[in-house]
C-alpha cells in the first residue's frame, strides 16, 4: 500500500515539474472590413454571412452592416 502512495507522488510530481507554466501569448491584430467581393445578394443572416466570408473571401470574420433596412451587404473582416 505504502509502495502504492509513493508512486501517485512521483507521477504527481513529475507532472508538477515538467508542467509549462508559461502564461499563453495573446496577440492583438488589426482588423480592416470591406464589402464581400463574392456575397451578391442583400444581408440578412449574420452567421451566414460569417462563414462566407471566411470559406470564401479567406476573411476572419464577418456580419451583415450597411444601408439598414434598403440594402445590407455582407462585410469581411481581415487583417490589416
Amino acid at each position: 500500500m505504502a509502495k502504492f502512495f509513493t508512486t501517485i507522488i512521483l507521477i504527481f510530481v513529475a507532472l508538477v515539474l515538467f508542467a509549462d507554466f508559461e502564461a499563453p501569448t495573446i496577440v492583438k491584430v488589426a482588423l480592416c472590413n470591406r464589402e464581400s467581393e463574392t456575397w451578391s445578394r442583400r444581408c440578412v443572416n449574420d452567421g451566414q454571412c460569417r462563414d462566407h466570408c471566411i470559406n470564401n473571401d479567406i476573411g476572419v470574420d464577418g456580419n451583415c452592416a450597411g444601408g439598414y433596412p434598403w440594402y445590407r451587404g455582407c462585410f469581411c473582416f481581415f487583417a490589416c
